[in-house]
């Protein structure tokens, strides 16, 4: 349990990130989120690690019925409760952890760029099953394998290569999991690196079915506004899934 957005200087650095009109989520995560989402027309959705919820009030434009949003960080919270306010979204300052603790169930569990923060990612999948309603979907992105797999340890730039005008970037104990530290932010951040197969494994393991998975690219337009995001032919930053509830745990 980490909560580095509560981390003023952090949380300051992460909102003028944020604030650019061109930066990886607003170009790549975020249009790739929504192209795997169902008709929210009638909806119910539990968003975990809502940040500062966005994405809650899309989802209230586009016809949910209800909106559950949690978020460990209580400067997310209170930016959420400030920027995005509606009376069908309920913010609440809580771990992912501790969804034990919330007694509802909903049609569509969504959580963006926050599952690699979580240690025991097989009690998240279970927890989050019971919070589903049958045939219910679970819709997420994380860093891809790929990208937590290479080498960012410290201050220094992830360990590259350039030859022949081409990047190639090394991979560091892809199989070794576990929790690895870079430097973000000016902070050191815990992220937990998994393989593709526990993920897939892991979900399956929790009573989901698998109906998508999507590695990270980049539109025509993302390349126009930043040349850099190229590179996702290379390494991809982020990895969606999408899933469905198929039995209960």
């Amino acid at each position: 349990m980490q909560n580095v957005y509560d981390n003023e200087l952090f949380f300051d650095e992460y909102q003028s990130m944020r604030a650019k009109k061109v930066n990886a989520n607003t170009m790549i995560e975020v249009p790739i989120m929504k192209s795997l989402l169902p008709s929210l027309t009638g909806k119910s959705i539990l968003d975990l690690g809502c940040g500062c919820g966005d994405m809650d009030k899309y989802f209230i434009s586009q016809g949910a019925s209800k909106v559950v949003a949690t978020d460990i960080s209580t400067n997310m919270i209170d930016s959420a409760v400030r920027l995005n306010a509606d009376a069908k979204i309920t913010y609440m300052v809580m771990k992912m952890e501790d969804l034990e603790g919330l007694d509802q169930k909903f049609n569509i569990v969504y959580s963006s760029l926050a599952f690699h923060y979580i240690e025991d990612f097989d009690k998240l999948l279970s927890d989050i099953n019971r919070h589903l309603n049958e045939g219910g979907l679970l819709v997420f992105s994380q860093e891809s394998p790929i990208n937590t797999a290479t080498s960012k340890t410290s201050k220094d730039e992830e360990r590259k290569l350039n030859a022949n005008g081409k990047t190639y970037y090394l991979l560091d104990g892809y199989c070794r999991e576990g929790g690895r530290e870079i430097f973000w932010n000016d902070t050191f951040v815990t992220k937990y690196h998994r393989t593709y197969a526990t993920i897939v494994n892991s979900l399956i393991k929790n009573g989901f079915e698998i109906v998508e998975i999507i590695d990270s690219y980049a539109s025509e337009e993302a390349i126009k506004a930043d040349e850099k995001y190229k590179t996702q032919l290379d390494k991809p930053y982020f990895t969606f899934v999408k899933a469905k509830k198929i039995r209960k745990m």
